[in-house]
């Protein structure tokens, strides 16, 4: 949920689960193509992964922040938008429902905390993974190595800062002001 940008809030769990599950289930696809040099199996991950995962997060997102249901899209869009800047909320009724989705995404960060470890084996593996492609592979082997090498650079450098700066930014966001 902490990743989630604004926008997506604006639909409802249909198109959640869409607009999330066709975007990275659409990544994996074409990464899947280009490993595999199939096309066939990069429609099969998109269709599955997007799927399952488009699935999973809407659910997870329903549970985190039970109350997006009573209120409407641009409400919605508003709230998350403010929680994430740390700006002000255009309208003040809107105030309880800000600090719900900020408590929904101190737990999801929360929870996920502890499988922080699970990428650092994975980037282990994927380096493996990406020498192997390098030397015995082809060049799409090589060129998605080095696309998931960089995706977990990414979460291991770049997330944890921001992940913090969102939460910080949310927290200041939901703080009554005088």
């Amino acid at each position: 949920m902490v990743t989630i940008p604004a926008f997506v809030w604006r639909g409802g769990v249909v198109r959640r689960a869409l607009t999330l599950g066709g975007s990275v289930g659409l990544c994996l696809g074409v990464l899947a193509w280009l490993d595999s040099g199939f096309w066939l199996t990069g429609v099969i991950v998109f269709v599955v992964v997007g799927a399952f995962y488009g699935t999973w997060m809407a659910r997870r997102m329903t549970k985190y922040w039970p109350q997006w249901v009573d209120l409407a899209a641009d409400e919605r869009v508003s709230v998350v938008s403010a929680a994430r800047t740390g700006g002000q909320l255009a309208e003040a009724r809107l105030a309880p429902a800000l600090v719900t989705y900020v408590r929904g995404l101190h737990a999801a960060a929360e929870d996920a905390r502890p499988l922080r470890w699970v990428v650092i084996v994975v980037l282990i593996v994927a380096i493996g993974t990406a020498v192997w492609d390098v030397v015995l592979g082809t060049w799409g082997n090589a060129i998605v190595s080095a696309v998931y090498l960089f995706a977990l650079m990414i979460e291991i450098l770049w997330w944890p800062k921001r992940q913090k700066t969102l939460l910080d930014n949310a927290d200041r966001a939901a703080r009554p002001r005088p």
